[in-house]
């Protein structure tokens, strides 16, 4: 059972496309769910990022920074290519494990899953930003895949397959 999930269906969202940009670093500036984001690839797939945003539940403001690890396990029958990722080298974020899931609904629409498993802060980190910890990162994943679906509408994801 997932501590947090999240699935969403993207029109003008071509599976195959979807899957090549989570690997390219504007696709996750583009989709942020923060104030500001510098996203750089440091290898294949790994995700180094520095955030600057603020908590709006309590008025936090909020920098941090580390990598997320992507690992690609592949097709599972009927439920679509399945990404795992974890966070680390994070001070503030100890443990935060999940999957992606990249369903094909038809050429142009896909289901994308966000699924998390453990997500655990580092004590300092918990203690500044309290019990909203969960209710926080539940509304981070909501924003971004809204933000994913937006970009949809009116743009093309093959965009972040040219600039590579």
């Amino acid at each position: 059972m997932s501590k947090i999930s999240k699935v969403l269906e993207i029109e003008n969202c071509n599976k195959e496309t979807l899957i090549k940009a989570i690997y390219n670093s504007d696709f996750w500036i583009m989709i942020k769910p923060t104030k500001e984001m510098e996203a750089e690839f440091i290898a294949p797939n790994v995700l180094f990022t520095k955030v600057l945003d603020e908590i709006n539940v309590i008025k936090v403001p909020i920098e941090m920074e580390g990598e997320l690890v992507l690992i690609d396990k592949g097709e599972e029958e009927g439920k679509g290519r399945v990404i795992e990722f974890n966070v680390r080298n994070n001070k503030d974020v100890k443990e935060l494990e999940g999957r992606l899931r990249v369903k094909s609904l038809s050429d142009s629409k896909s289901k994308l899953g966000v699924f998390i498993e453990n997500f655990k802060l580092s004590s300092d980190f918990l203690n500044l930003i309290g019990g909203a910890a969960d209710l926080t990162l539940q509304m981070k994943i909501t924003d971004m895949l809204r933000n994913l679906q937006k970009y949809c509408k009116s743009n093309d994801l093959s965009h972040f397959l040219e600039k590579g």
